[in-house]
């Protein structure tokens, strides 16, 4: 009679094999929460999560600075790659540009000569510009004023209103004074508008959240002159 019930094996004589090697199983515990977050790796990676397309869509509307639709674009996903790349391209842009300004004003062309200092001077400013200022303004909304938009929010909107300084620094390397001005307050505009028609649902709320209104446009005006003063200086030395 067979035994189709048992879970046993039969060996070469068909005789039951009773003592059959045991499987153990390891199970590894679950890793613990982190005490703090933010400090992790995996925090940052959700930020990172986004395809090349909806990248384009928020350039696009940043550049379209009159029209309140940068919230819908983002949807409550900001991702900070867009930030980080153009922050990146912009400070490529000032060192290439910036240099290649000076060359096309420089006599001895034979005997010019980079400047390095502004690879460093850009890295530290546009860095500064696109990360650390808009963190310090998002934790004043959120913790202070009572914003629904998170920091990583307005760290995003800031980012991506730097899009257009990538056109404007292009251009700015034409070495006519009144044309590098002209299209640095084209810029400073467009970028400003961009960040009060997207924050004007905060804003008028009440007097403090309007008053947040001026260290935006602060900053934006020192961004534009450092842009002037420092990488594209060399210009008063020929009207003079």
């Amino acid at each position: 009679m067979q035994n189709y019930g048992s879970n046993n094996d039969l060996d070469e004589k068909g005789q039951v094999m009773t003592d059959q090697p045991k499987i153990k199983v390891k199970f590894e515990p679950k890793p613990k929460p982190s005490a703090c977050p933010i400090c992790t790796i995996e925090y940052y990676q959700k930020f990172f999560d986004i395809e090349q397309r909806d990248v384009y869509m928020r350039v696009r509307c940043s550049l379209l600075s009159w029209k309140p639709e940068f919230q819908q674009c983002v949807a409550k996903n900001p991702d900070l790659w867009g930030p980080l790349w153009i922050s990146t391209t912009i400070i490529f842009i000032l060192f290439a540009g910036g240099n290649l300004s000076r060359f096309l004003l420089e006599e001895d062309k034979k005997h010019f000569q980079y400047e390095y200092n502004y690879m460093y001077v850009a890295v530290f400013l546009v860095y500064a510009m696109a990360f650390v200022i808009p963190i310090i303004l998002g934790f004043i909304m959120k913790y202070i004023l009572k914003s629904e938009l998170g920091v990583f929010d307005v760290v995003c909107m800031y980012g991506y209103s730097l899009s257009v300084y990538i056109f404007v620094l292009i251009l700015c390397i034409i070495p006519y004074n009144e044309a590098q001005w002209f299209f640095l307050m084209s810029g400073l505009a467009n970028s400003t508008i961009f960040l009060l028609v997207n924050l004007w649902d905060f804003m008028k709320k009440s007097k403090p959240t309007l008053m947040i209104a001026i260290p935006i446009i602060v900053f934006n005006v020192a961004l534009i002159l450092c842009f002037k003063f420092y990488f594209f200086r060399l210009i008063y030395a020929v009207d003079d």
